[in-house]
């Protein structure tokens, strides 16, 4: 019985750790997703619902409910009220930075940014025409991360004083 009670108590410092760690990732995403934000007339960081959703999130930490809570906040995230804008002008400013570093990229550097394009392209599509399809873009965010940030040069354009060229 001892050894059950000790199993469970390691256990629960185990879950309460990794809520903590999941609980402060969440906040340095949504730290770093507000400057984007902005940049399509959002300001994330005074969204009282995001906040209202961390108070939620602190609550429910222990509980069984977590899936949903962190389903939740992605879907808030990388939602088309967020992110379609900045998408949006990324994937128009990209064909012609491709075109103007065509020779001074790798063929490697030059695959991995023509296949983020894609993506950003394909994730553009799915918020005009399937903005509900969490899953879907949930994989596009995923396959785009694989292929790292964007061109800093894109992403100074965007927003020089956020500072988002120094993400590296």
């Amino acid at each position: 019985a001892r050894k059950r009670e000790s199993k469970r108590f390691s256990r629960e410092s185990h879950i309460a750790e990794a809520l903590d760690k999941l609980r402060e990732q969440t906040r340095e995403a949504v730290k770093g997703l507000a400057p984007m934000s902005k940049l399509g007339g959002y300001d994330l960081s005074k969204d009282a619902m995001m906040e209202d959703w961390f108070k939620q999130f602190e609550e429910l930490a222990g509980s069984q409910d977590m899936e949903s809570i962190v389903e939740t906040v992605m879907q808030k995230l990388f939602s088309k009220e967020i992110l379609h804008g900045p998408m949006k002008e990324i994937e128009e400013r990209y064909p012609q930075w491709l075109d103007e570093h065509k020779t001074s990229l790798s063929k490697e550097e030059h695959e991995r940014y023509s296949l983020q394009y894609e993506l950003i392209k394909e994730l553009n599509g799915v918020y005009e025409n399937d903005p509900r399809n969490f899953t879907w873009i949930v994989d596009l965010m995923q396959k785009m991360q694989e292929c790292g940030q964007p061109p800093n040069d894109i992403l100074q354009d965007l927003a020089p004083e956020f500072g988002l060229w120094n993400l590296d």
